[in-house]
This record gives structure tokens, sequence and C-alpha cells, in this order.
């Protein structure tokens, strides 16, 4: 059964914010975003197949995947959870590395500052309708979020996520949550 098809909803605040309610239960939206066999299947935009994948969804846990795109790029990411509230929220970083795990430049953005550091914010919210899925993520240091390969990267970040939701909302229907 199809998940609901909302429109990804973009709020503006500090950093980049889009929002989608699902016709799911909160206990499986959570799930899916904290178990590798499910967040290989979706986690990504159009055409991105997760090739590897590590997570320890804990406080000091690790977030590890890589990207194969349609081109045959591929973007490895490694990172690190810093709060894990269960069926409520995920906070974690990340930042581009290489097949050693060593820091590296995002293959799309070749003047990507090395000391960058993307921070993600996940906030699972129970509507009447399901569960309402918030992200929100921002760049530090300071200097490095005003970086203009970074601006660039931002600038595409909006309609990446809204690709993201659909690939959740359509692997969230194969696990039987209401139409």
């Amino acid at each position: 059964m199809p998940a609901r098809r909302s429109a990804v909803e973009e709020v503006p605040t500090s950093g980049e914010v889009v929002s989608r309610i699902f016709d799911a239960p909160r206990e499986l939206v959570y799930e899916v975003w904290t178990k590798v066999e499910h967040f290989e299947r979706w986690f990504g935009p159009h055409g991105a197949e997760i090739f590897s994948c590590e997570l320890d969804p804990r406080p000091g846990g690790v977030i590890r995947f890589g990207h194969r795109l349609d081109d045959g790029m591929t973007v490895r990411v490694k990172g690190t959870f810093r709060e894990v509230v269960q069926d409520e929220r995920l906070v974690f970083t990340i930042g581009f590395v290489d097949d050693q795990g060593r820091p590296r430049r995002h293959p799309m953005f070749p003047d990507w500052p090395l000391d960058a550091v993307i921070w993600t914010t996940v906030v699972f919210a129970k509507v009447d309708s399901g569960t309402r899925v918030t992200v929100l993520q921002h760049v530090t240091p300071p200097e490095a979020a005003s970086h203009p390969a970074v601006k660039r990267h931002q600038q595409l970040a909006a309609e990446g996520w809204r690709q993201v939701f659909e690939r959740l909302g359509e692997h969230l229907a194969t696990r039987g949550a209401p139409a």
C-alpha cells in the first residue's frame, strides 16, 4: 500500500529543513532509520545504491555508508550518533571520507573543506495520520558553513531530501504501513 504522498515542506530556519508526514507508525519509521537492513534499501537520492553500511544508533555510535550513483561515482560518509531518543529523535554528524575512513572532499564538490561536518537532526513526531519526519541539517565550523562548495551543496539538499523521502515512503509501503 502506498505511503502518503505529501509534498516535502521546507521550513526556513538557520539550517536546511525538510519535513513530511508518512502514513506509518512512529516506531516503524524510527526502525527503518536505525536498522541496516532497512536503511540500506532507501537512504539516498534516486539512482543511489548503498554498497556498504554500518549503524550503531547510540550516543557515540558510528554511522557509516557508501553510495554508488548511476554514473559510477562513489561517495562515502562516516560519522557519529550524538543523540538517540528511541522513536523520537536522532542527531548525528557526518563527513566525507575515502575508503580508508580518512577525510576527503565530496567528488561533486572538489573544493569542499576537509574540516566541514554536517550535523543532522531527525525528529519523529506522532500525528493523527502517522508520523511527521523533520530533518534539520547544518554545517560546522562556521567558516566551513560559508564556503562556496558548502553553499552549492545546500542548494541541492532540499531536492536530495525530497528524493530520500520518496524512497522512504516506498520502503515503508513494503513494510505494510497503512495507505
